[in-house]
């Protein structure tokens, strides 16, 4: 009996096997378009304005999108005062379930300029129940309309 066969067995008669969170072989990388404008009509409920999108990539993130900031610090850093720290809930919709993630990131204040930030998933529904992950999105905003890339990867789907 070779030696991993024999720890494995060991290691099932004590119980000391764990579950293995999810690792880079079960995970996908993703790539994706992603156009959105800033709305004041088709947003979540109680909510005054919103940024709707779609969204084309891989691996079935192939859809509509939403996202409202819940938080944003007024204040800037002293060297980058153009700038705006925000975060909250984005919602990839597609016709295989939807993926909730927790977006924090930094853009420039108004309607011109870049944005970039960091997306943790932290639900998932349909294909996407139980994914982990996260995508880093970045971009431009042009006159209400924000064109980024996104990028990353999505676990146990």
């Amino acid at each position: 009996m070779n030696v991993v066969k024999s720890a494995l067995l060991a290691m099932l008669a004590t119980g000391a096997l764990i579950a293995i969170p999810a690792t880079a072989g079960n995970c996908k990388k993703i790539h994706a378009d992603l156009s959105e404008i800033q709305s004041t009509q088709g947003c979540n409920p109680g909510l005054a304005s919103c940024f709707l999108g779609e969204v084309d990539g891989n691996h079935g993130l192939r859809g509509v999108t939403h996202f409202a900031a819940d938080s944003a610090v007024s204040t800037s850093p002293a060297t980058s005062p153009n700038f705006l720290i925000y975060s909250g809930p984005f919602e990839y919709r597609t016709p295989g379930g939807n993926i909730t993630v927790r977006e924090t990131g930094v853009t420039t204040r108004g309607s011109e300029g870049v944005v970039t930030a960091y997306q943790q998933i932290v639900s998932g529904t349909g294909e996407f129940a139980g994914a982990t992950g996260h995508f880093f999105v970045s971009g431009h905003k042009t006159g209400g309309t924000v064109e980024t890339f996104v990028n990353g990867e999505i676990c146990g789907i």
